[in-house]
């Protein structure tokens, strides 16, 4: 399933914060993603419609199986890209971690698994 940039966006966000703290909270994600609490209650609201977290007001969010994996894949991506682009191409940190976030949602995984075995390539020469 296609999900909307925002939605992977969070997604990922839920899932760095769990595996920094090991729970995540709406402040955590609004932090991370520099936002304001009620714009993440709204789509935390949309995301647990779609089966995506479970939340409870006030209390933690967790993941479910399909937002894991959907974090994870965004995530994966993300590292990939970064690593592409400040190791190898030599783009300063702030703008490959911000254009890493940019083209994460656009790049197949079919290029990312290609890119990996490149950069794993490179790494062992």
């Amino acid at each position: 399933m296609q999900y909307t940039k925002s939605i992977e966006d969070y997604l990922e966000a839920i899932f760095v914060v769990r595996e920094q703290k090991g729970y995540v909270r709406v402040k955590d994600i609004a932090d991370l993603l520099n936002v304001k609490l009620p714009s993440v209650t709204e789509i935390i609201k949309k995301m647990q419609e779609s089966g995506l977290i479970e939340h409870t007001p006030y209390g933690e969010i967790k993941l479910t199986e399909i937002g894991e994996n959907v974090g994870r894949n965004v995530w994966q991506k993300h590292k990939a890209l970064y690593e592409f682009l400040k190791d190898y191409l030599k783009v300063d940190d702030d703008t490959a971690f911000k254009e890493a976030c940019l083209i994460e949602h656009s790049v197949s995984q079919d290029t990312i698994e290609k890119l990996k075995e490149f950069l794993k390539n490179l790494e062992e020469k």
